[in-house]
């Protein structure tokens, strides 16, 4: 779990799109997105493209009462590598949703 940790801490330390405020002894991480790299962001449909397009799956902030919808929720439990993998997956998601300048669909 140590090393699972440090891997999504590093992970959103070197993304340009992430920030983090890192875990304290939870089992899951809460990566807020950087509003001035994302200023469309929306969670629910960032949630959606990761899933289908990534096979990578998380959970919108908003399902959290985050009504900034700039959070995911992501569990630590896989091992080190396979949550780097996730977080490379991520970018892709975040890299191609900046590219566009609006989320890969409007969830109603």
């Amino acid at each position: 779990l140590h090393e699972t940790r440090r891997a999504v801490i590093e992970a959103c330390a070197q993304s340009k799109y992430l920030d983090l405020v890192a875990p304290q002894g939870a089992l899951y991480a809460f990566p807020s997105i950087r509003r001035a790299a994302l200023p469309a962001f929306d969670d629910d449909a960032f949630a959606l493209d990761l899933l289908e397009h990534e096979n990578v799956l998380v959970v919108p902030g908003s399902g959290f009462n985050d009504s900034s919808r700039a959070h995911f929720r992501i569990t630590l439990l896989p091992f080190a590598d396979q949550m780097r993998d996730v977080f490379i997956r991520i970018e892709r998601v975040l890299a191609r949703t900046a590219a566009r300048g609006v989320p890969a669909r409007q969830v109603a």
